[in-house]
């Protein structure tokens, strides 16, 4: 099952308000009253530009499922809250595999230490389905959710990076293994900040000292509102994820086409995303997309030889 998490976008908001005022959900939720698109969108217009926020859309064998969360991010190291709600509950197995794919997001893309959740006592489901996957329950704050005059406990829950790490992916990691090493269907996304010390140290190695990569007036005389990255710096992160990750150290590069569709300024975060299209032999066909604030910037096509040994769960979600 390919599981891919997404940045949420403004074209989602419609299908996301749909699930989130499906009585399965709400009633689940501490806001529980149906909420009208005005009330949705003033949500997304002040959640989703909030460093501390990531607003993410799952997709199942690329069908939109569910929505993830997570609040409270405090950078590397540090600790989030998440929670995440399902809208399409007929395929099979969804629910894992969106915990599954929070639980890499969390420790492997946002690097935290620390991850909790907070779930009404009335929920027991997703109580036990939690600590199923490694959870524990850290208290209870008793009578702290009132709804229709009667009170109600509220569990916290939390899990640490060093219980993912030893004991949690690894047991995942050898389910999955079990069936097939195949990397076809694998979807994996992360963020990178294309820093202007990044731009300087690339514009020296290759010698490229385009001026409307290097100084702000340069670029808005050529039309751009500031800086902008090189196209082929960008088009660069792929080869890391490639070696460092996922087929892993030993793989190498047979090809790489590039569709330059949008500038990417400097100083921005960017939404890399790679979907694993065929795995014949040691050949490995992966499409290569980059956003920038939900728009495609880059579109191309790597051609890969793995190597001979290849670990095809790292970092997967």
């Amino acid at each position: 099952m390919s599981v891919l998490l997404r940045k949420m976008e403004y074209s989602d908001l419609e299908m996301v308000l749909n699930w989130r005022n499906s009585e399965s959900v709400r009633k689940n939720m501490y806001t529980h009253h149906k909420i009208s698109s005005n009330e949705h969108l003033n949500w997304w217009k002040d959640q989703h530009i909030k460093e501390s926020v990531r607003l993410l859309l799952c997709e199942v064998e690329n069908i939109a499922v569910g929505v993830v969360t997570f609040t409270n991010y405090t950078g590397e190291g540090g600790g989030a809250t998440w929670a995440f709600y399902s809208g399409d509950t007929s395929k099979r197995g969804t629910g894992p595999a969106m915990e599954k794919a929070g639980l890499c997001y969390a420790f492997e893309t946002l690097k935290v230490r620390r991850l909790e959740c907070e779930v009404l006592e009335f929920n027991e489901q997703v109580i036990k389905f939690h600590i199923k996957h490694g959870f524990t329950v850290e208290g209870i704050m008793r009578d702290a959710y009132i709804r229709d005059e009667k009170a109600y406990d509220i569990y916290k829950l939390s899990i640490l990076r060093k219980e993912w790490v030893n004991f949690i992916k690894p047991n995942l990691d050898s389910l999955g293994n079990k069936s097939s090493h195949s990397l076809t269907g694998k979807k994996f996304n992360f963020e990178y900040l294309l820093s202007s010390e990044l731009v300087d140290k690339f514009s020296s190695s290759v010698n490229d000292k385009n001026p409307i990569h290097l100084h702000s007036l340069a670029a808005q005389k050529s039309g751009f509102q500031d800086k902008i990255v090189h196209g082929m710096l960008s088009g660069s992160l792929f080869s890391g994820f490639f070696s460092e990750k996922t087929p892993g150290p030993g793989t190498v590069y047979l090809g790489q086409s590039l569709k330059f569709l949008r500038v990417i300024p400097v100083d921005e975060k960017v939404n890399v995303v790679l979907n694993f299209l065929s795995h014949i032999g040691r050949k490995v066909k992966v499409s290569t997309k980059i956003y920038h604030k939900g728009e495609l910037c880059i579109d191309g096509e790597a051609e890969l030889l793995a190597p001979k040994k290849h670990n095809s769960s790292q970092n997967t979600i």
